[in-house]
């Protein structure tokens, strides 16, 4: 069995160090990066690609896990949503809309073959937010003091991550992505459905009020 490269080593690395701050990445995506850091460093430091590979240090990965993640900081990964301040108000009926939106972006990500060990963790993470959701309205007696129809409390961080994974979905679809068993008629509303939906969660994400 031959030798695995340096670069397939660091791709690990840098995989492993983006999933214990909660979140995943595809390996494509993961080696991409890496080039892009080694390029750089070879030029700042008027060095070879090799020799600028030495400067990529497990903390140096560390480092560039925390810049991957970091940019979806209010998104809190790695947090325990259950715990979380609940300042976001949501209807009940919204949020079964929701739920079925996320159960549609399995559907959608069944059929993805370029990255299995990705697409896998992928469906992990959306089946978690899936189930805080529903965990969350099932943890709360709704009521009507935000809106004019029964609402429970959300973490805000929660709606952003799903208001993500619906918006990377709906990317998917216009980019020809059908989903498993789905007609091909009803794919085509599936974009701007999800759109509505990230803009509606962003906006209650951004609006406070009480338990």
């Amino acid at each position: 069995m031959a030798a695995r490269s340096w670069r397939d080593k660091r791709i690990d690395d840098l995989l492993v160090a983006v999933s214990d701050l909660g979140m995943t990445m595809s390996r494509p995506a993961a080696g991409e990066l890496l080039d892009e850091r080694v390029q750089f460093v070879a030029e700042q430091m008027r060095v070879t690609d090799r020799t600028a590979r030495r400067y990529l240090t497990d903390d140096a990965l560390a480092g560039m896990a925390r810049e991957i993640v970091f940019g979806f900081v209010e998104e809190t990964p790695g947090a325990d949503l259950m715990s979380a301040p609940r300042t976001a108000a949501v209807p009940v009926r919204f949020a079964g809309r929701v739920f079925a939106g996320l159960g549609e972006v399995v559907r959608i990500l069944l059929v993805e073959r370029d990255d299995l060990e990705h697409t896998r963790d992928r469906v992990a993470q959306i089946a978690h937010a899936q189930s805080y959701l529903g965990l969350l309205v099932h943890d709360q007696v709704a009521t009507t003091g935000f809106y004019d129809e029964p609402s429970v409390q959300m973490p805000p961080a929660l709606l952003l991550r799903v208001a993500r994974i619906l918006e990377t979905a709906a990317d998917l679809v216009e980019d020809g992505l059908i989903g498993y068993q789905v007609d091909p008629e009803e794919s085509a509303g599936i974009p701007s459905a999800f759109r509505r939906d990230v803009r509606l969660m962003r906006t209650m994400a951004g609006q406070e009020s009480s338990a």
